[in-house]
């Protein structure tokens, strides 16, 4: 089963905001990703992408029409049909990525203009019980 989930937020949701994805693997083969989409165009500042297959979660960006250079985290604390929580947390510098609550990655940003980051996008083999949007204090 595919699932798609779309929001727009169009204060920007960096730095300063907490997005939190609750939700299940439908698959233990399959992937699911998070994008975090720039405005306007296709960019995405953040591509947060679980690989059950390869028990790996690799992060990228797509700025400028072309795919950056992979950052592969080979922690790994997802399992098939397991319920779990991801939280992104944007600051002046980095996404930061916590899994279940404990800080899994930090991505430097590679989108410069942090307020055009609009939209949250997830794909693919992903149950999503909840998705919140929340502001933050930076810290």
């Amino acid at each position: 089963m595919v699932n798609r989930f779309e929001a727009l937020h169009l204060e920007g949701i960096c730095p300063g905001w907490s997005i939190v994805v609750k939700g299940e693997t439908s698959s233990s083969s399959g992937m699911f990703e998070i994008n975090l989409l720039c405005d306007p165009g296709d960019q995405i500042a953040l591509h947060f992408n679980p690989r059950l297959s390869s028990s790996r979660i690799v992060c990228n960006s797509f700025l400028n029409s072309h795919w950056g250079q992979e950052e592969v985290n080979s922690t790994f604390p997802f399992k098939a049909k397991e319920p779990f929580q991801v939280e992104i947390y944007s600051d002046q510098d980095y996404f930061h990525v916590f899994i279940n609550e404990n800080k899994v990655l930090q991505y430097k940003h590679r989108q410069k203009n942090l307020s055009s980051i609009t939209k949250l996008q997830i794909l693919d083999d992903i149950d999503i019980s909840s998705v919140e949007i929340t502001r933050r204090a930076l810290y």
